[in-house]
C-alpha cells in the first residue's frame, strides 16, 4: 500500500551554491582610488570656496585699515589726533 502512493518518477535535487563575490586586489585598489578621488575633489572645492571668501574679505577690508596704530611717539600716525603726539 505504501508503494502505491509513491511517485514512480524520481526527482533530482541539485543544490545551487549561493552567489559569492570574491574581492580581488583590483577591486580593493579601485575602491581606494575612488575614495581618494572623492576626497581630493572635495578638498579642491572647499579650498576654492575658502580662497574666494578670503579674496572678497580682503577687497572689503584692505590690510591698510586693519593694521594696529604705531606705539612709537616718533612715528606719526595719521589715525591719531595731533594733540596726543609728542613734540
Amino acid at each position: 500500500m505504501f508503494l502505491a502512493w509513491q511517485d514512480p518518477k524520481p526527482f533530482i535535487v541539485v543544490p545551487i551554491p549561493p552567489a559569492v563575490h570574491d574581492t580581488s586586489l583590483a577591486d580593493v585598489i579601485l575602491a581606494a582610488i575612488g575614495l581618494t578621488g572623492v576626497l581630493v575633489v572635495a578638498s579642491l572645492v572647499l579650498g576654492a570656496i575658502v580662497a574666494f571668501l578670503l579674496v572678497v574679505w580682503n577687497r572689503r577690508h584692505p590690510p591698510e585699515q586693519d593694521r594696529l596704530p604705531s606705539i612709537s611717539p616718533l612715528v606719526p600716525d595719521p589715525t591719531r589726533h595731533e594733540s596726543s603726539q609728542v613734540r
